[in-house]
């Protein structure tokens, strides 16, 4: 009996350690900051990710054999009507396609929006996307303030 309180006595100590641990761990995580980036757009200029601080931006990333990728280009062609003028800049990184199929792609579906090119998947890897389309709202920051796929409530809902 005393061999199982003692042995009662070192798990709950354990347990309560690493909860020391785990605790401190979390309370040190930072927030969140986007990984920088220069991408070409569809004729050839660079966009920089850091050139739009001050500014909240809107990243999806997807590619035009994407039927969900398709299916939310309306909406963030409204999204971008309402929002151009405004401090919100939307920047669609497609994955490892040639510029020649995005650009047809665009023209076809009328996309408003600065799209760009990602050749070798490397931005998409630095943010961690295993699936599209994938959406990252940033504020004026830098600072990711959502990520993951199309919002339910629209695009509209990340702005409140």
């Amino acid at each position: 009996m005393k061999k199982l309180s003692t042995f009662i006595i070192i798990v709950l100590t354990a347990l309560f350690f690493v909860n020391i641990c785990f605790a401190a761990n979390i309370a040190s995580r930072q927030i969140p900051t986007a990984p920088d980036f220069t991408l070409k757009d569809l004729n050839g200029n660079d966009v920089t990710l850091s050139s739009f601080k001050g500014k909240k931006v809107l990243l999806s990333f997807g590619a035009t054999w994407c039927p969900y990728c398709v299916k939310e280009v309306p909406e963030l062609n409204a999204f971008y009507g309402k929002h151009k003028d405004m401090d919100v800049k939307i920047i669609n990184i497609d994955i490892q396609e040639s510029i020649a199929k995005v650009k047809s792609f665009v023209q076809k579906q009328g996309i408003k929006y600065t799209v760009v090119i990602d050749p070798d998947g490397k931005v998409s890897g630095q943010y961690n996307v295993y699936g599209i389309p994938a959406i990252f709202l940033i504020d004026e920051n830098g600072i990711i303030k959502y990520s993951g796929s199309t919002p339910e409530g629209g695009f509209e809902a990340l702005l409140k």
